[in-house]
C-alpha cells in the first residue's frame, strides 16, 4: 500500500488513498469498466474504474483520457479500484479541436512511455497540465507547446541536451 502518498482510511483488506492525477490510457475492459493508466502525484499507476461506461455512472467524466480529477483509490490485493473522484479539469478546448487532441493524445503517450509504474517523478505531471493549459486555455501556438513539452521532458528523462554551444567545436 505504500504506491501512493496521502493514506485516508483503512477498511477492511484494503486502504483508500486519495491522490490527483491525469488519465494518459483508458481500455475499455469487460462490459462496463475501464482499466485506466493515470499519472498521480506518487507517479504512473493502474487503476480499475468500475462501471464508469455505464449511463449514469459518476466515474465516467473522470476516466476519460487527459482528464485532471482527485481520485480516492481503494488499494486491494495491490490493485487499485477507483471508487470516488471529482473532475477538476476537463480540458475542453483541447477536446473540441481535432489537432489540439491529437497533440495531447500524444503528450499522454510520451509521459505514459516516459514515467515508470509507482515511481515519482518530480515534475512530469505539472509539465503535462502546464502543457495542456498552454494548449488549451492560454491558446499557446501548438509547435511552440509541442517544442517546450518535449525539451523538458527529455531533461526530466535524464537526456538533458547540451544547448550552450556545439558539444563539437564549443
Amino acid at each position: 500500500g505504500g504506491r501512493l502518498t496521502g493514506l485516508l482510511s483503512k477498511k477492511g483488506d484494503g486502504m483508500h488513498q486519495k491522490t490527483r492525477g491525469v488519465v494518459l490510457r483508458e481500455t475499455n475492459y469487460k462490459e462496463a469498466d475501464k482499466i485506466l493508466t493515470v499519472l498521480t502525484e506518487a507517479g504512473k499507476c493502474t487503476v480499475k474504474a468500475p462501471g464508469c461506461r455505464r449511463r449514469n455512472s459518476r466515474l465516467a467524466a473522470p476516466a476519460q483520457l487527459l482528464t485532471y480529477s482527485e481520485m480516492t483509490l481503494l488499494d486491494y490485493h495491490d490493485r487499485l479500484r477507483l471508487t470516488e473522484a471529482e473532475t477538476l479539469e476537463e480540458f475542453r478546448p483541447i477536446r473540441n479541436d481535432l489537432e489540439l487532441l491529437a497533440l495531447g493524445s500524444y503528450f499522454a503517450e510520451v509521459t505514459e512511455a516516459v514515467a515508470d509504474e509507482g515511481r515519482e517523478d518530480e515534475g512530469l505531471l505539472p509539465l503535462l497540465l502546464n502543457s495542456l493549459y498552454a494548449l488549451g486555455t492560454l491558446k499557446k501556438p501548438p509547435a511552440l507547446v509541442k517544442a517546450a513539452f518535449e525539451l523538458r521532458l527529455l531533461c526530466i528523462a535524464g537526456y538533458e541536451p547540451m544547448l550552450e554551444g556545439c558539444s563539437v567545436c564549443g
